[in-house]
């Protein structure tokens, strides 16, 4: 009941198979770099729980947004510093599965971490409008029972507009409903976008959501302070979808209008298709297809693409029904939102006082180092535009999802990160 595959592993195959992008989305050499509006909520249908992990549906807003707690392990004989909570935003087609190692090591360090399957994505809900027949999806797949455990959110009869400050209002609105005080958000890809978007606040729109709505997290409540502690991002993305990387200054508008023909005729002959879309799920979608796209992006450990992995992104999106075609379809055809170029840009007061960190896998094909985000936020740590060393920056061996394919490596730079800059 999940658009997960379709959303993720559909496109990560694809775009695994490409060689790696530059910053204006050409095919190049990598160049390795080694740089030293609030809504009443509640939790329901508790799924499984324990002293130190809670995995639970919380709805929002008549959706199930699965969600998983760790609980911070106390002290052996340390000083009990109250740490801040950490939020972990899954990339594209992903879910909490794959922040597995991270949801651990934080844990034992003394962290509360919250980790969310976003709307459209994981076991969460796949709304799609079916008008008058909302009591079944027309289009369900010819799928083995999910593993023991895996319990799915429930599908909503509901148009939804799928978009990065979506996903945004949601983390903030769980945050509030937490009442979480310091946090700190952590992002994967799309994820990283998420993160940003929570962080500024710019998901809050006066013109739609009144007057009197602001955000929890940003408190950009007269007199509120900002709940944000710091931000890290992990392999960055450039938008909702790739189209993002037409906004290249590099580019001049004959080149433009060329790569808005080519996304154009990509969408209509792929992803805004839907029947594509089902055939490609319903024929070409298997575990073995999955575990193939997935090896092909764990460069470092592709031996960690196991069972469970392979699972959480094969069973969600076989059993996701019209919500999944009409996921993919929106991901990868809406307005891709602001990169992460405009965030800084447009929020440079918030983005500037916040400790930001950066840690990249070196052999990324699907955002790498030298593309344009890589190399923006290269250039902000070397030429310090964060101010006062607030930006850094590590390049570990891995690909597009570090913490699951080199965790010892990149979990290093993450708590070293913690302790130097935010606690």
């Amino acid at each position: 009941m999940t658009a997960t595959l379709i959303c993720g592993a559909l496109p990560v195959a694809i775009l695994s198979l490409l060689p790696p992008r530059s910053s204006s989305g050409f095919n190049l050499l990598p160049t390795v770099v080694t740089p030293k509006k609030p809504q009443s909520s509640a939790l329901t249908s508790t799924v499984a729980a324990n002293a130190e992990r809670i995995t639970s549906f919380w709805e929002w807003r008549g959706h199930d947004i699965f969600t998983e707690v760790r609980i911070a392990q106390k002290p052996e004989g340390g000083r009990n510093t109250k740490k801040p909570s950490i939020i972990l935003l899954h990339g594209l087609g992903a879910s909490t599965t794959y922040w597995r190692e991270t949801m651990s090591v934080l844990q034992k360090e003394g962290y509360d971490v919250h980790a969310l399957d976003l709307l459209g994505q994981g076991r969460s809900s796949k709304p799609v409008y079916l008008g008058e027949n909302s009591s079944s999806m027309p289009f369900e797949y010819d799928v083995d029972e999910t593993p023991p455990g895996m319990v799915m959110g429930n599908h909503s009869n509901t148009n939804v507009e799928y978009s990065i400050n979506l996903w945004a209002n949601i983390v903030d609105d769980y945050a509030r409903h937490r009442q979480l005080d310091d946090v700190v958000l952590m992002g994967n890809s799309l994820g990283s976008l998420v993160a940003l978007s929570a962080a500024t606040g710019e998901f809050i729109d006066s013109t739609t959501d009144g007057e009197g709505i602001f955000a929890y997290l940003a408190g950009n409540n007269a007199g509120e302070r900002s709940r944000v502690k710091g931000l890290c991002l992990f392999n960055c993305a450039v938008g909702l979808n790739s189209r993002n990387v037409i906004k290249n200054p590099k580019f001049n508008s004959l080149q433009r209008a060329v790569f808005n023909r080519l996304f154009d005729a990509i969408n209509c002959l792929i992803f805004d298709n839907k029947i594509v879309v089902r055939f490609i799920l319903n024929t070409i979608v298997t575990k073995e297809w999955v575990e193939d796209a997935l090896k092909r992006l764990y460069t470092f450990s592709p031996d960690r693409v196991d069972k469970e992995l392979v699972d959480s992104f094969y069973y969600p999106a076989k059993m996701g029904g019209e919500g999944a075609v009409e996921s993919i379809r929106q991901i990868h055809t809406n307005d891709a939102g602001l990169t992460p170029m405009e965030y800084h840009q447009k929020h440079p007061e918030i983005l500037d006082s916040l400790p930001l960190h950066l840690i990249w896998g070196q052999d990324d094909v699907v955002t790498p180092i030298h593309g344009q985000v890589g190399l923006f936020y290269c250039d902000r740590v070397a030429n310090n535009r964060g101010g006062n060393g607030r930006t850094t920056i590590d390049v570990v061996k891995s690909g597009h999802m570090p913490f699951d394919d080199n965790p010892l490596e990149t979990h290093d730079s993450l708590l070293r990160w913690l302790e130097k800059k935010v606690v």
